[in-house]
Formats: C-alpha cells, sequence, structure tokens
C-alpha cells in the first residue's frame, strides 16, 4: 500500500459491510504479525476489510538501520500514509505503544480524523512511566529482562519471562515459543517520547466514536490507567477478566475481538428492519 512499509491485509469474505476499513496498529517490540495471528482472519470472515501496519523499523516495514531514532510521530505519520491510501477513513485499532500511536496521530492529523478509534491496553495519556516504577517494584527481574532485550537484539526473554509479562497462565506454550522468537528491540526514541510525555500537559483530542479496553491481569497497563486513557476521549473504560497484555494472543483473545466487532457493529453497521 505504501512503499516500504509492511501491510498485511484480509479482504472481507463474501459481501463487505458497508462500513470504514479497519487499520490495526501494533504495539512494542512486535509488527503486524501479532494481528496477522487471529484478528486479521477473524474481522475478514465477518466482513470487514482488514489491514495491520509494521510501523517503520519493525516486522518487514524500512528503518531497522534507523529505528532507534524514531519517535511517536514518525510512528503516526507511518499510520497517516496508510490512512491515505485507504478508499475511505478507518476505524483505528491501537494495541499498547500502538494505542498511544493512535492518541498521538488524533492529536497531529486533525485534518484527516479517522472514522473511530479502538484501544487495546493502550499506553495513557501521561505515558509509561508509572508502569515502569509498577515494574521496578512488584517484578523487577522482568524490567530487568526488559532493559537486556532493549539493549541487545540478540537477547530475548525466556519463555517463561515472556509469559509472566504479557500472557496468561494458560497460554498455548508451542505459540508462545515462536512468539517470543519474533519479538524485536523497540526505537529508544519512541521509548523515550513515552517517558518524557508526562512533563507536558494533555492536550484535547477531536471527538470521534471510540471503545478503551484493559485487560484485568496486565502487568503492564493497570485499570485505572485504562480509565484514563478512556476519560481522554470520553468514554467509559472496559476492563476484560481473565485476560493479560497481548490481548490479540492471549488465551481469551476472541472475547476481546468479539468486544470490538460488538461496538463497530454498534456503531458503523447500519441495521435494516422490514416492516409489514
Amino acid at each position: 500500500m505504501v512503499p516500504g512499509l509492511e501491510c498485511q491485509s484480509h479482504a472481507a469474505h463474501g459481501a463487505p459491510l458497508d462500513a470504514p476499513p479497519l487499520l490495526f496498529v501494533h504495539g512494542a517490540y512486535c509488527a503486524a504479525w501479532v494481528w496477522e495471528e487471529y484478528f486479521l482472519p477473524w474481522f475478514a470472515q465477518r466482513g470487514w476489510n482488514a489491514t495491520a501496519i509494521s510501523l517503520e523499523g519493525h516486522g518487514d516495514s524500512r528503518g531497522h538501520a534507523w529505528l532507534a531514532a524514531l519517535g511517536i510521530d514518525d510512528f503516526a505519520r507511518n499510520v497517516h500514509a496508510v490512512v491515505k491510501t485507504m478508499p475511505r477513513p478507518p476505524v483505528l485499532i491501537g494495541h499498547s505503544m500502538g494505542g498511544f500511536v493512535v492518541q498521538r496521530y488524533l492529536e497531529i492529523h486533525r485534518q484527516h480524523p479517522p472514522a473511530g478509534v479502538a484501544l487495546m491496553a493502550s499506553v495513557p495519556p501521561f505515558g509509561i512511566n508509572a508502569s515502569a516504577w509498577r515494574m521496578l517494584t512488584t517484578a523487577p527481574d522482568l524490567l530487568a529482562a526488559l532493559n537486556l532485550f532493549q539493549a541487545n537484539e540478540h537477547y530475548h526473554p525466556d519463555i517463561d519471562q515472556a509469559q509472566r509479562l504479557l500472557f496468561s497462565a494458560d497460554v498455548d506454550r508451542e505459540r508462545l515459543r515462536d512468539w517470543v522468537r519474533r519479538f524485536q528491540p523497540e526505537s529508544m526514541r519512541a521509548i523515550f517520547d513515552l517517558s518524557m510525555i508526562s512533563l507536558f500537559p494533555v492536550s484535547h483530542l477531536p471527538a470521534v466514536p471510540a471503545l478503551v479496553l484493559g485487560a484485568a491481569n496486565d502487568q503492564l497497563i493497570a485499570p485505572h490507567e485504562v480509565v484514563a486513557t478512556a476519560c481522554r476521549l470520553g468514554v467509559t473504560a472496559e476492563i476484560l477478566p481473565d485476560m493479560a497484555h497481548l490481548m490479540m494472543l492471549d488465551t481469551r483473545w476472541e472475547t476481546a475481538a468479539a468486544q470490538v466487532e460488538g461496538w463497530l457493529q454498534r456503531e458503523f453497521v447500519t441495521v435494516v428492519t422490514s416492516s409489514d
């Protein structure tokens, strides 16, 4: 769709819904593949045109050589570049760092608003410092492993560490082993941006239809941080039980998908009823 940016797309099965396309934005340390595993085919089977972007420096997109210099605004511009190629404004669905990228997109691309946004376990408006401090006090070994991974692309957290940090205890271990191998270091500039944002006032966002989901067992984004994101968008947060941070890959991923799809149906699909 955009030269140099990997996009994985699934066309709607059968007759597509008369509704906006979906554009999925991944979080830190991963790429479009996290949506390809379950979400893209699941939504396509239900009539949605679904695309996932690999942000610059991630997956098969350009930019790995200069990943460390890429910031959140660069990622928001990546999203905008894909949005411009779509036949109508999409619904942006962002996870974790990708949720913050979507928030930033709303700030800096006000002339090209999306049809709506759905944020899943999103970094809150005040960034990641609270999350890092919470990990330091409750799971310092996981924070140390994350920092090692960030510093050395040849180091990967072991499978048990990844499970404790990102997944439920009953996640499929074989799939988890494959996913852990696919994680990659994140942009130092993006981590810096997410750490420094707390020094600045939270700006007002344009009004768009919005859904904000959190995971009750999330080790990274606490429920009160999900509530803060929802307040910024003027909606009520929904916290899904028995779910960990990587909601689109976790054991009960379909619960999260169904929650998003139910909201999409209510907001964007017109139901025509016949009368006698």
